[in-house]
């Protein structure tokens, strides 16, 4: 079988080796290329999971992994002149590279990207079997059409830009396997072409196709992510990579001029989704509730007293426990007799009370109330926290009457519940307190909607 010929340097060298050391032939087979540049943290990682520093010149072989840290830069020269850049806190491996340039067909380039930013110019391998490349990232698969592109790969985002020639990315998926080479031609596969360069394809889920940002919205492109450094290729327009290394001349992707490529973008790409109308305003209903603390518990200059607030012609005192009086709008209520409501908490109050005189700010989590129509139940619970004290659960059941009054189950020692429906039942308010110790009780109030 004969090996990868980069220059007359190269097979003179290869022939050599394989003439005296019978078992390196299979090594030189292997290899992938050479390191033209390297700044930086920058590291390669054997076969043998070692990783040391990586050195300009030296050779890379396919199963070796590349990896940058925040301000590491490796550049790399294939075999078949291709090139390659891992930009800073990046991860690449070079699962496979075989280049024949006498049989085609035996042609192999697989990258794997684990995470960072990669960019690829194909080589004479690539551009002669396309069908033989393959960079897969967590999410997805990219296939190449003779092509400089540049991908960013996180475990939940892969993006891909395009600077000559086109990519074909798609989700992995059982129709596209990380094991297989080239292009996947799924329902999900998407093309992207230079002629859209300062846009990019972007990969969010393995279940959904990738979507493409234009350039008016490609904030996050993986140029701007991890620019190239000055050392890297010049990015070319297809018209001035003609001939080029990398870039297939017969390929009717770079042969088109800018404005036909943009006609050959697959019709599989979507237009930009329009953004659906703002949901209208939320409005929320005026409170029916509200409550005060009594006298004894309202410092100077404060105004809270529920007597104060039931003053209004349209409200009425509707309940109390030992801090607070509660007042309601005035009206009956229109009781439902079937469905099951659940209720989000919208306003509250609560406190440690020690010794029924002395009042400790606490605040509630975790709150849940639900009614039961038909069988006029109901259930809460929350947690009340305050500093000094473990958290405290609070949970209660109870019977709703005709007039939509809520009273709290008696089997509940040391708990008691009290509160109220509005006219309309999208409301519910009830005062709490519960024993704790001798001497200490938690004591709230709350206000919920529908």
């Amino acid at each position: 079988m004969m090996q990868p010929v980069v220059s007359t340097g190269w097979k003179k060298w290869a022939a050599l080796v394989c003439m005296t050391v019978s078992s390196a032939c299979a090594f030189a087979a292997d290899m992938a290329g050479s390191v033209s540049f390297a700044i930086g943290e920058a590291n390669v990682i054997g076969e043998d999971g070692k990783s040391r520093a990586v050195t300009r010149g030296e050779s890379i072989n396919a199963g070796q992994i590349l990896e940058t840290g925040a301000t590491g830069h490796i550049h790399l020269r294939m075999v078949d002149g291709a090139f390659v850049s891992i930009r800073p806190q990046s991860r690449l491996r070079i699962e496979d590279y075989h280049y024949d340039a006498a049989n085609a067909e035996n042609n192999r380039i697989k990258f794997v990207l684990e995470k960072g930013v990669a960019r690829s110019i194909t080589g004479r391998a690539g551009e002669a079997s396309k069908q033989n490349y393959r960079l897969n990232t967590p999410l997805a698969a990219i296939g190449i059409r003779g092509t400089d592109f540049v991908v960013q790969a996180t475990a939940d985002i892969t993006r891909v830009t395009v600077q000559s020639g086109a990519v074909v990315m798609s989700p992995l998926a059982a129709d596209c396997l990380a094991s297989a080479l080239g292009p996947c031609k799924s329902t999900s596969s998407r093309v992207l072409t230079a002629a859209m360069r300062d846009a990019y394809l972007e990969l969010r889920n393995r279940n959904e196709a990738p979507l493409l940002i234009p350039a008016e919205k490609a904030l996050e492109s993986p140029n701007t992510v991890a620019p190239p450094r000055p050392e890297e290729p010049r990015a070319t327009s297809d018209k001035q990579a003609k001939g080029s290394v990398g870039i297939d001349s017969r390929d009717a992707v770079r042969e088109a001029t800018a404005d036909n490529l943009k006609n050959q973008v697959d019709t599989a790409i979507p237009p930009a989704p329009t953004p659906p109308p703002p949901p209208p305003p939320v409005v929320e209903k005026p409170a029916e509730f509200w409550w005060g603390r009594w006298t004894k518990f309202i410092q100077p200059g404060e105004d809270g007293n529920p007597v104060t607030a039931a003053q209004a012609p349209d409200r009425e005192m509707s309940m109390s426990n030992d801090v607070f009086g509660m007042v309601k709008l005035k009206g009956p209520v229109m009781l439902p007799t079937t469905g099951v409501a659940k209720f989000q908490l919208a306003g509250s109050e609560a406190y440690v009370m020690t010794d029924k005189k002395t009042l400790a700010a606490a605040n509630i989590t975790s709150p849940s109330l639900t009614m039961n129509f038909e069988q006029r139940r109901f259930e809460t619970s929350l947690t009340i926290n305050s500093n000094g004290i473990a958290p405290v659960a609070f949970q209660s059941s109870g019977s709703i009457n005709k007039d939509g009054d809520l009273r709290g189950d008696a089997n509940a020692t040391g708990t008691v519940l009290n509160g109220m429906l509005s006219r309309d039942t999208d409301q519910a308010a009830y005062v709490f307190q519960r024993d704790i110790s001798g001497n200490q009780s938690v004591v709230g109030v709350t206000r919920w909607t529908r």
